[in-house]
């Protein structure tokens, strides 16, 4: 898993991660992660869910982005490699452009 900001997460939080990991791969089997730590725990609470997707993955095989937000994962199929801006297809599709550009960073 990787990380938008590297810090410590709570086990409780730690513990969120890896059920939206888990949700994901309910529909798919991504070899890419990135979630942001701060929209699972923000000064010492725990987030259940957030507004806008706190885990991205994506399939370099299959060319599927995922997302989630605690509650609902969706799915898109597109070769992030070949997207002319990150941002346009971010603000499109609801996902955050922060996010979206460090996963086209990891690939």
């Amino acid at each position: 898993m990787n990380f938008l900001r590297e810090r410590e997460l709570s086990a409780a939080a730690s513990d969120l991660v890896e059920f939206d990991a888990d949700s994901i791969r309910r529909v798919g089997s991504p070899d890419v992660w990135l979630a942001d730590p701060d929209a699972y725990e923000k000064n010492g609470r725990v987030l259940r869910d957030a507004e806008t997707p706190r885990m991205l993955a994506y399939s370099t095989k299959a060319h599927v982005l995922y997302a989630t937000d605690g509650c609902n994962t969706c799915t898109h199929t597109v070769d992030l490699k070949t997207i002319l801006s990150v941002k346009d297809f971010a603000e499109k599709n609801g996902l955050r452009p922060d996010m979206l550009e460090r996963l086209v960073a990891l690939l």
